[in-house]
Formats: structure tokens, sequence, C-alpha cells
């Protein structure tokens, strides 16, 4: 399951990162040291998991009483597909341009 949350992790993260280039705001009251930890009141497995990994973290950082900050994720919109206009190729069309 570890792994399967780490992957969790990193897509919120990168969902976040996208979030606040849109609502720089946001970030108007998290230090700029803080430790930020995601939680999902709908995977409270997962959250779990994030707590335990930051108390873990905490034992051994280099900085002292680091700020830790915890992003409720709300909920996420479905993915969706960047592709515009995709088209399937006849079975003998040259797949590089002459």
């Amino acid at each position: 399951m570890n792994e399967l949350f780490a992957l969790k992790n990193d897509e919120l993260l990168t969902e976040f990162n996208r979030y606040i280039l849109e609502h720089p705001n946001f970030l108007r009251d998290i230090p700029d040291t803080a430790l930020l930890v995601f939680v999902d009141h709908a995977d409270p497995e997962f959250t779990t998991f994030n707590r335990e990994r930051t108390r873990k973290y905490l034992e051994h950082d280099d900085v002292m009483n680091r700020p830790v900050v915890y992003i409720d994720i709300g909920e996420l919109a479905p993915a969706r597909s960047r592709l515009l206009n995709p088209r399937i190729l006849p079975q003998d069309a040259p797949l590089m341009p002459a």
C-alpha cells in the first residue's frame, strides 16, 4: 500500500503545484520552510500514512521546529486528456512525413 500512497502523494503534489500557479495567494499564510502534508478525508488510510511519514521525517529533519501545514485536498476533478484532434491512420499510411 505504501507504494500506492507514494504515487498518490506525487500526483497531489503535481496538482497542488498547478493550483498554486493559478492561485498564488493560497501560499500567502504558509511559511517558506513549512513541510506540506496532504490529507484526504475521503481516504483515511492515505491520511494516516502521510501523518506517520511526516512524524518519521521530522525525527531526522535538519530544520529545528519546522512548521507543518496540513493541506486538505478537497476534491480532484476528473483527469482530462489534453489531446487535440487525434486521428486513426490507415494501416498503410506513412508514420513519418516524407
